[in-house]
């Protein structure tokens, strides 16, 4: 094994269920601001703004990400761009078109049809930065994924400690671009966003994992920290500081704080089992926004909107997300990833809890 890679980390349950979490957030998030901005009941008044804070679901992804392409990586006969390219797309895009193609029928169903030119529909199926969000509203953010994986793969063939290095100067220079030009082009906004820097910090988190470095006695002090953080944006306000850093900043320190309890102690028993929920983010993730729209036309043809909650009904909504997700999981993703490349565990088999 190359000097570069010193530890082999397994299955990690506490990141499995931070994917979980992260989901569930962005579901309730979205499906209160659905129904409130439709006229739906809010129990008390900074209810929108509380249940906003889901959005943060989005930066703990990005941190995620950025430290399971790092522990991940395939360093012990030399890393392989084309495939390591070949299984980001295989990941991304086929449930990612499934899904695509089940929101085009059913609003069409409902009676709400698509109507986009052919440059969005391009965007769309492609995940451009420009169409990407044209079919689900929250693929704008699978624009920002494929292109780290694309910078990840094209600078690992360096190897693993050159090629982070190579990245992070690569990052902070189109970061920097960034601040100082701020463009309005979807290419050059994303190219040079700041939201790049979560990926940075996830993966200089997988750097340390892998080579040990992790401070594992500071997992608690660093999701105390983070969990301070996070409270302190929610009082200060979220909406007055960058996002990157208002949300970016804890976000690491609970993607650190998770990993370092595991490598120390384990993961509980409820980590586990929350653990396995994580396998179906990524459909919950791409499906719950159709679901909430049906959630929303069913409330309207049964209630008159304003006498439903939008409290209740995001929390009726979660499970409901959940278990669509979690079906779609094992009756769609996973036989299609077998499929797809049968010779690469592209979804690592489900541990035995007993």
């Amino acid at each position: 094994m190359p000097a570069s890679v010193g530890r082999k980390i397994d299955r990690l349950d506490s990141i499995q269920m931070l994917r979980a979490v992260a989901a569930s957030l962005v579901v309730l998030f979205h499906a209160q601001q659905a129904f409130a901005t439709r006229g739906a009941d809010t129990t008390f008044v900074s209810e929108t703004y509380l249940f906003g804070f889901g959005a943060v679901g989005v930066h703990i992804f990005f941190v995620i990400s950025g430290f399971i392409m790092v522990v991940t990586a395939r360093f012990k006969s030399g890393f392989h761009f084309k495939a390591f390219i070949k299984r980001r797309f295989f990941r991304v895009y086929p449930i990612y078109w499934i899904c695509a193609a089940t929101y085009v029928l059913m609003y069409w169903v409902m009676g709400s049809p698509y109507a986009l030119e052919a440059s969005q529909i391009f965007g769309a199926i492609l995940l451009l930065p420009y169409g990407a969000p044209a079919i689900i509203g929250p693929a704008w953010t699978l624009s920002y994924e494929m292109y780290f994986y694309i910078w990840f793969g094209m600078t690992m063939v360096l190897g693993l400690n050159r090629g982070l290095l190579v990245l992070l100067i690569a990052f902070i220079l189109m970061m920097s671009a960034g601040l100082v030009l701020q463009p309005s082009d979807p290419f050059v906004h994303l190219a040079t966003s700041s939201l790049l820097v979560e990926f940075l910090a996830g993966a200089a988190l997988g750097w340390l994992a892998v080579q040990g470095y992790l401070p594992l006695r500071l997992g608690a002090a660093s999701l105390t920290l983070s969990f301070a953080l996070f409270g302190a944006g929610l009082l200060y306000g979220y909406d007055r500081v960058p996002t990157a850093i208002v949300w970016g900043i804890p976000s690491a320190l609970l993607v650190a704080g998770v990993v370092c309890l595991e490598l120390r102690k384990g993961a509980s028993t409820m980590v586990r089992w929350l653990g396995l929920l994580g396998d179906s983010s990524y459909v919950l993730y791409l499906i719950h926004i159709l679901i909430i729209a049906i959630g929303l036309k069913a409330a309207g043809n049964w209630f008159e909107i304003e006498a439903v909650a939008s409290l209740i009904a995001a929390f009726t909504l979660l499970p409901v997300c959940i278990i669509t997700a979690e079906l779609l999981h094992r009756g769609v993703e996973r036989p299609l990833l077998r499929a797809l490349n049968p010779r690469r565990k592209l979804v690592p088999e489900r541990p035995d809890l007993g």
